[in-house]
Order: structure tokens, then C-alpha cells, then sequence
């Protein structure tokens, strides 16, 4: 509890110090895409839609198919909403990534069907003219069978915020908020592979919720606030670059930076003591050699490991891994 305090305590500072740190010279795409699985629930797929009504955000939503019958009304409340609706197969076991095709095939069209019946003929023209993805229990390995009739794109996540708790150190007790806030907004602690936050993944960003547990709704509006505050926007998918019949997210894949958005900033804030130095190396001459923990910074390029920083009227390099950027790290200039 004393975290998620903290981390709202940040969002109200970010939120009031930021104009008088930077004023971007341009703007740059920062679209987060929020997904939640395993629904619909009466007791969160409701609370959930309420927040992202109060945000203005657009999700998705990977309902289990089995979880469709009686709770209609829900599933076309997301439809009607403006959300997206994905296929998570009828019920996870045995469908998991390995599983037989045709297996597969069966779960998805079964899962169709249900999606298809809850819906009025009005939801159902707007269901239809959504692109079909498709996400698989547990995360995928390769793209969804290649079948006559269907045509879908498969999505993965590109970070993980472990809402349920299974790779919370030391088991998931009653409250671990503060850990998937950090795993989607700081420097992730869950355990289970390779992690990266939703800075460092930047424009196009997918984080993986579910609207099965009290926990989510609880870190929602704090993780909300937070992106909004550093640019983000909130959108269904598909992301609008990926192709049917593709699985554009392998997981646990570094992020890959192009050459960014000159001209755009971002707030940096330092996580220790720190040096600035004239350019991206530890041999370089020292600008300056103290820099405070929790100072906030101006980011403005990035060399490998390295950040182009600005401070007190001075231009120089700071090593990321003692920076926690706030905005699409992606669009940050390559300085060569």
C-alpha cells in the first residue's frame, strides 16, 4: 500500500512539475493498448469498463468462451463501448501453445459462436467490422492454423503486468499492487523471463491485464494516470501496422528502437546518484558529477545505453540504467 501511495504521490508531482522541465519541440505517437483476459466477470469486467469510461481509454477484451452464457449484457456493454473483442479459445486447458491444430480450430469457432450470439444485429455489424484477432491461452509460439475462412491476427503482450500474481516473489498474498504497478510502469519484479515496462516498449506498446481479480481494478486508475499524464493514448486493437495471419509480438523480445522523432523529449527522473558526462561512454569527461536521486530531467536523445540528458543549461549523457524515462523511450531520437 505504502508503494501504490508512492507511485500516485509521483503521478500528482509528475503531473504539475513536467510543463516547467520540457516543452516537446514535437509530438510523437505514444499508443498503449490494454488488454484483459479470461473474462467476462460479473464481479470486475463491469468495474473495469467504469475506469476506462472515466479515462476516456479504448481496450480490448479476450473473453473465454465458456464465461459467455448469461453475462451477454456484458459482452455487448465492451461492443458498445467502443472496445474490441478478441477470441481466447473456449477454455484454456488444452489449448495452450503446442496444442493440436485442429484442437485449436474447434475451441476458436466455438468461442465465435458465442461471441456472435451475445450480440444484438446492431453490435454484431460493428463485431464485424473489426478485424478477428486472436490471442492464445498462455501466449503463443507461432501464429494461429492456417484455416480457410478464418483470418486472424494473433497478439501476444509486450509487457506483462502479472495481475493475477503468479511470478510475484514470494506468492501472491492479499495485496501486491505494488508490483504489478512497477511491472508495468517501473523497473518490473515479477519473476518468469525477461520483462520490460511500458516506457521502454514505447508506441504500440500491448500490456496483458485480466478482468478476473479485485487487483486490477485497484492499480487501473493509478496506471492510467500516470501514462496519460506522460502522452500515452488508449486504443483497441489491432494496432494498425499488423496483418492478418501474423503474430506480431514474440514474447520476451527486446525492444527494437528505430532512428525516433527529432526533435522529441521526454521527463526523465534519476533512480541514484548520478554523472553526466560530454558523451555516451564511462570514459568521457565529467559535466557533472553528483546529480541527486529523484531529480527530474530533460531526455532528449539515446546512444545504445545511453541518454542524451539536459541540465541546468547544459547538454550531455547519462546511462539509462540509472534513468526511468516517462514516454515513448521508441520515439527518442538515435544520436550516431
Amino acid at each position: 500500500m505504502k508503494r501504490t501511495l508512492f507511485a500516485l504521490l509521483l503521478i500528482t508531482l509528475f503531473s504539475v512539475s513536467a510543463p516547467a522541465l520540457i516543452q516537446a519541440q514535437v509530438s510523437a505517437p505514444f499508443r498503449v493498448y490494454l488488454t484483459f483476459e479470461d473474462g467476462p466477470t460479473d464481479a470486475y469486467t463491469p468495474q473495469i469498463l467504469d475506469i476506462l469510461a472515466q479515462y476516456n481509454a479504448k481496450a480490448t477484451f479476450f473473453p473465454n468462451g465458456y464465461q459467455i452464457a448469461g453475462r451477454e449484457a456484458i459482452i455487448q456493454r465492451i461492443v458498445r463501448e467502443g472496445h474490441a473483442i478478441g477470441n481466447h479459445l473456449w477454455i484454456e486447458p488444452p489449448v495452450y501453445s503446442g496444442a493440436p491444430a485442429e484442437l485449436v480450430i474447434e475451441s476458436y469457432q466455438r468461442t465465435e459462436d458465442a461471441i456472435r450470439a451475445a450480440l444484438t444485429p446492431e453490435l454484431l455489424a460493428i463485431y464485424d467490422a473489426q478485424p478477428r484477432i486472436f490471442r492464445q491461452p498462455g501466449g503463443g509460439a507461432q501464429p494461429f492454423p492456417a484455416v480457410s475462412g478464418i483470418s486472424v491476427i494473433s497478439y501476444n503482450w509486450s509487457v506483462d503486468a502479472d495481475d493475477c500474481g503468479w511470478g510475484v516473489p514470494g506468492g501472491a498474498g492479499d495485496n501486491y499492487d505494488d508490483v504489478v504497478i512497477d511491472n508495468v510502469l517501473n523497473t518490473p519484479r515479477s519473476l518468469g523471463g525477461a520483462r520490460w515496462n511500458v516506457y521502454e516498449q514505447g508506441d504500440g506498446a500491448v500490456i496483458a491485464f485480466h478482468d478476473i481479480n479485485r487487483v486490477t481494478g485497484r492499480v487501473l486508475p493509478v496506471i492510467l494516470s500516470e501514462l496519460q499524464a506522460a502522452g500515452a493514448t488508449f486504443e483497441a486493437l489491432p494496432r494498425p501496422w499488423d496483418q492478418p495471419g501474423t503474430m506480431p509480438i514474440a514474447l520476451g523480445t527486446r525492444p527494437v528502437y528505430g532512428a525516433g522523432v527529432p526533435g522529441y523529449t521526454l521527463i526523465g527522473e534519476v533512480l541514484d546518484v548520478a554523472r553526466i558526462r560530454s558523451a555516451p561512454a564511462y570514459d568521457a569527461a565529467i559535466l557533472f558529477s553528483a546529480v541527486e536521486p529523484g531529480t527530474q530531467i530533460t531526455v532528449s536523445g539515446r546512444s545504445g545505453d545511453w541518454m542524451q540528458v539536459s541540465w541546468d543549461g547544459q547538454s550531455g549523457w547519462m546511462h539509462g540504467d540509472l534513468l526511468h524515462e516517462r514516454g515513448a523511450v521508441s520515439a527518442l531520437p538515435l544520436v550516431q
